[in-house]
């Protein structure tokens, strides 16, 4: 009985599926920043840079995570 190399990786069938997850994810994110900054934009006076911005796309990656009846992380 041998043990395989710990350096040596065998390709998992589900590696597309997991890069199409990342993929989903990282523009849901991207979906959300831009949407938090354009209705930032509209609103006089608030800086659309920096924490507002990212409280604000904080918090409609919730509201969708609450509709999709996901949980978050």
């Amino acid at each position: 009985m041998s043990l395989s190399s710990p350096t040596s990786r065998e390709p998992l069938a589900g590696d597309a599926e997991v890069a199409a997850a990342v993929e989903r994810e990282r523009l849901l994110l991207v979906r959300c920043i831009e949407a938090a900054h354009e209705s930032l934009r509209l609103m006089p006076g608030v800086d659309t840079s920096g924490r507002t911005l990212v409280w604000f796309a904080d918090r409609l990656l919730l509201a969708h995570e609450r509709a999709t009846n996901r949980r978050p992380d």
